[in-house]
């Protein structure tokens, strides 16, 4: 068996989706004897959406990569490698892994994507969870500093931290060294730690889908907002009429919200968030309107009703 060590650089991650800028990667043997290794930088692209955004962020750190942006953008892009790394990931007889796979499976399965290629299959072990689980600690350390802590200061000196080849090796030589001081063998470490394994593809499959939830989930009250009159405006003489306001809990329900919106509309009827301004609140069901009516902290003057009191309400007024 073969351990494939990468790690991933990108020049932006606009949206949660990373451009690729550089590829590195350390492969061993079980023992940990370095088969071969590389640094594999390559262009983001050149357009706009793939331009360098890695300092002067809120809330990030700036970030200094390996080569100038010049450089990178010198370089072929990712579809020029796309054979080489896949014949490397999917080595039936190779394992692979990465320090935070919530980063790098998403960057080399977006980079598939962006350029109509096929995604990677393979199996992928998150070091950064085995150096958690090794060192009993909650929380996310950074490879630099699992690597100082684990392996020793000294294994740093001459790694260069942001060069994807050299942080590959730091991940290689914090799991040699937790094999090492754990006295347990790779293999059967590894056998141990499926808590830190994944499949890529099935890993992607449940973040799509996951996605896929939470845009559903969203959609509703995106609608309703385009829609809703704003607060500031309500007392203008073009949104004289009826006020309706709609329950969160009825917003998940897309194609029940259609329904209303159509019905509210059909009356002339005002879309609006301000409670206290509202001649109407609609809710899901009775459950959802018990709940509404234990969270309002002033009594409502308006009339509550369900999505289908109004929906029956409408039938008779058909």
């Amino acid at each position: 068996m073969k351990y494939l060590f990468f790690d991933i650089e990108c020049s932006n991650c606009f949206n949660g989706v990373g451009k690729m800028c550089e590829f590195g990667y350390v492969l061993t043997d079980e023992k940990f004897n370095v088969i071969s290794s590389d640094d594999i930088p390559m262009s983001p692209g050149k357009d706009r959406e793939s331009r360098f955004y890695l300092k002067g962020r809120k809330h990030e750190k700036d970030l200094e990569l390996a080569y100038d942006y010049e450089f990178y953008y010198s370089q072929p892009e990712f579809n020029f490698f796309y054979n080489r790394i896949r014949k490397l990931v999917e080595d039936p007889s190779t394992i692979c892994f990465a320090y935070s796979m919530d980063n790098d499976i998403p960057h080399l399965y977006h980079a598939c994507k962006r350029y109509k290629k096929e995604p990677f299959n393979y199996e992928c072990y998150d070091v950064q969870k085995l150096v958690a689980a090794y060192l009993e600690k909650k929380g996310q350390m950074s490879l630099h500093n699992a690597c100082k802590e684990i392996v020793g200061p000294h294994s740093i000196i001459k790694l260069h931290e942001h060069l994807s080849r050299d942080d590959a090796m730091m991940e290689k030589l914090i799991f040699e060294a937790i094999c090492e001081l754990t006295q347990i063998d790779s293999i059967t470490l590894l056998e141990q730690s499926q808590f830190a394994r994944t499949n890529s593809i099935e890993y992607m499959d449940k973040i799509i889908n996951r996605e896929k939830r939470k845009r559903i989930k969203t959609a509703g009250h995106e609608l309703y907002n385009s829609l809703a009159v704003k607060d500031d405006e309500l007392d203008k003489e073009e949104n004289i009429g009826r006020r309706y306001n709609i329950s969160a809990e009825l917003k998940k329900d897309l194609e029940a919200l259609k329904t209303i919106i159509s019905i509210i509309q059909n009356r002339n009827g005002i879309l609006c968030n301000k409670i206290s301004k509202s001649d109407y609140f609609i809710v899901y069901d009775d459950k959802n309107r018990e709940e509404i009516l234990k969270g309002f902290k002033h009594p409502f003057e308006g009339k509550l009703i369900t999505y289908q009191e109004l929906l029956n309400s409408e039938t008779k007024n058909n």
